[in-house]
């Protein structure tokens, strides 16, 4: 029997199999204390209580390793054990991001809301519950002078064998005999996606037009350092993939042009990814929200060759897509919205499954984490009938 690294790898390199992989994106927190309310059997529970906003990962979660939070993602056993779900991606525990972690130091708070410097430096409103977006009040780098002092304490080449988050000698010998899809950098890596979380998006934008050759300085520090890591870390284990993680689309599409992804990304896309060629790692799974329908050529030319999760609502339209770009890996891409409007709404986005299934390069999951308006009748009825619809689908 196949394992869920073999069986990823025949996939998404449009492969023949029997089958495709059966995974889910996660959950919010609500959405679990729900089902379980409603029959979900407790079998292993969570490890740690949790708020309704709080995200429950699921097998297909490519970038949930401790970079962005320091904390290491809860994980749903029993939705996973219920439905016979696949093994997930391995999340090598490694930090790629900012080391050492800012202390965090609570502003203010009441009983709703907290106001904090965060681990990554950003000062936020958070309500307590995680049931909204935190505001982004302040960053840490909003000059040049910011940037040279969190590159040198924050993101040095030196500390690269300081960033392991378990002893190394023992993961690698874990990793070295792993049956999951085992996957170098991880959020919030990404030309566009760190520097984000560094300065805002407001301020990245300015400082496309004010500030380019700053801009630019950063984009080549941070390729220099995933670079400098990866060469360590594949001196040491076989990858499968790279992943990056782009959040820089609404509905309306791509937040930046054409020529601002060209100039500022796309060079350090390719040098960043031919080194990992070099290294053996042949896939590139970039996570991005919203109508990605323009990015899509931008990323196949920077040497992406997989993208997730789709989101139904901000008009990605699968069928078109895999007909434009018939060798581009597509993870996700069900219509979460569907799963509380009804069995009819449900039956219409499980056609399209078969046909996306069978041309290879694809995992069908929902497009992101299913909310708590989700009952658990009706989560069954959308898992059972795409766990169906994969055991009696091959692929090419």
């Amino acid at each position: 029997m196949e394992t869920a690294r073999e069986l990823f790898l025949r996939i998404m390199n449009f492969k023949s199999a029997k089958r495709t992989l059966k995974w889910e994106l996660g959950y919010w927190g609500g959405t679990i204390k729900r089902w379980y309310s409603e029959g979900l059997p407790k079998n292993m529970g969570l490890v740690t209580e949790i708020s309704d906003g709080d995200s429950v990962v699921g097998p297909g979660v490519a970038n949930a390793s401790p970079s962005t939070t320091g904390d290491f993602p809860l994980y749903d056993f029993d939705v996973s054990s219920y439905f016979s779900f696949d093994e997930s991606f391995y999340h090598f525990p490694y930090n790629y991001w900012i080391y050492p972690r800012f202390e965090k130091k609570v502003i203010r708070e009441d009983e709703k809301f907290i106001e904090l410097i965060d681990t990554d430096g950003v000062t936020k409103r958070k309500l307590k519950d995680n049931t909204s977006m935190p505001m982004w009040l302040d960053f840490p780098v909003k000059s040049k002078l910011d940037w040279e002092k969190i590159k040198e304490e924050r993101f040095n080449l030196n500390s690269i064998n300081k960033r392991f988050h378990i002893d190394p000698d023992n993961l690698i010998k874990e990793t070295k005999n792993c049956n999951m899809p085992v996957g170098v950098l991880d959020a919030p890596i990404g030309f566009f996606g760190t520097l984000r979380y560094l300065m805002g998006e407001l301020n990245l934008f300015l400082m496309y037009h004010d500030e380019p050759l700053l801009i630019k300085d950063m984009c080549e520090h941070f390729c220099n350092l995933w670079i400098a890591v990866s060469e360590e870390l594949t001196s040491k284990i076989d990858f499968d993939l790279a992943c990056f993680w782009e959040d820089m689309s609404g509905k309306q599409g791509s937040l930046i042009s054409p020529n601002t992804f060209k100039e500022f990304m796309q060079p350090y896309y390719n040098r960043l990814i031919n080194f990992l060629k070099s290294r053996g790692v042949k896939l590139f799974l970039v996570d991005t929200d919203g109508d990605v329908s323009g990015l899509i050529p931008l990323f196949i030319e920077s040497g992406i060759n997989i993208m997730y999760p789709f989101e139904q609502q901000a008009g990605n339209d699968l069928i078109k897509i895999r007909k434009d770009y018939p060798r581009f890996g597509i993870l996700g891409g069900f219509d979460k919205n569907t799963l509380f409007k009804g069995k009819d709404n449900i039956d219409k986005e499980l056609e399209k499954m078969s046909y996306l299934i069978s041309k290879g390069g694809y995992i069908p999951f929902c497009d992101h984490l299913v909310p708590p308006n989700c009952s658990w009748d009706s989560f069954k009825y959308y898992r059972n009938n795409l766990n169906n619809i994969i055991d009696s689908t091959g692929i090419l």
